[in-house]
């Protein structure tokens, strides 16, 4: 798989510490699937090397990346401008896969919403979706999603539920539950292992994109790993084997 350049069409802040980022490729990604990544760089960036994101949204040769900027890349990368070239390696990675016979249930905390907004389009309005931020200044975050009437937390209650998104989606389960559902998650560790205990003693089922640093996101480097309940091949490469997996594949 090669490089595809790109040149930024815009990088702006849209709430404090996040960024959209919209980028013109020169060639075709082919078909992308929710839950998807790319590896992507900025040439001759200096610290910027590559870097993974959750493909936001990618139509007619536009793909767009929703980031948080918490280190010397992204930094960078928030700083770039209109018509900077960039370098995109993609679509990586194992994607969300839908079972017709089951209710979707899409669950995610902070910038994890970056991963599971491509599958909230795809389902145009099919899922319950759930979502947990800090204040009401990260709610902006849902701006595409807010047509599909969105269920929000927020942990100082300055928006929505006040608390966290699994004690928001704790007060909604008994209407779910007896639904069939599967949920659809990505967000911080903390808030997967309580989504996990949240479930377990339902047997819903789950799968979670995991959120992991990457340096080559082609499997080869083995700097991605994962503890999972697999007896023979316990350690799963993120960007390879994931980064979707079932939740109970996974050790937390």
């Amino acid at each position: 798989m090669d490089d595809i350049e790109g040149k930024i069409l815009s990088n702006k802040s849209i709430a404090p510490g996040y960024c959209l980022l919209r980028v013109r490729l020169s060639g075709s990604m082919g078909v992308v699937r929710p839950g998807q990544f790319i590896m992507m760089k900025i040439p001759d960036g200096g610290v910027f090397l590559r870097r993974p994101f959750s493909i936001y949204d990618y139509q007619k040769g536009v793909l767009t990346i929703m980031y948080k900027v918490v280190g010397k890349g992204t930094e960078q990368l928030s700083k770039a401008i209109k018509d900077t070239p960039v370098l995109t390696l993609g679509p990586l990675g194992k994607w969300f896969v839908l079972d017709k016979r089951r209710v979707p249930v899409v669950v995610a905390g902070g910038i994890g919403f970056a991963g599971v907004y491509a599958l909230i389009k795809k389902l145009h309005g099919k899922a319950s979706i759930f979502f947990g931020c800090s204040t009401k200044d990260e709610v902006v975050l849902l701006k595409d999603a807010m047509p599909f009437h969105p269920l929000i937390a927020t942990l100082d209650g300055s928006y929505g539920f006040r608390g966290n998104v699994i004690q928001l989606l704790k007060k909604h389960l008994n209407g779910l539950k007896d639904k069939n559902v599967e949920v659809f998650t990505c967000g911080p560790d903390n808030m997967v292992k309580s989504l996990k205990g949240l479930i377990e003693p339902h047997g819903i089922p789950c799968q979670v994109l995991l959120e992991e640093r990457m340096a080559c996101g082609m499997g080869l480097c083995f700097g991605c790993v994962k503890k999972t309940t697999d007896v023979q091949e316990p350690y799963k490469r993120v960007c390879k084997e994931g980064p979707v997996f079932d939740l109970w594949e996974i050790s937390l």
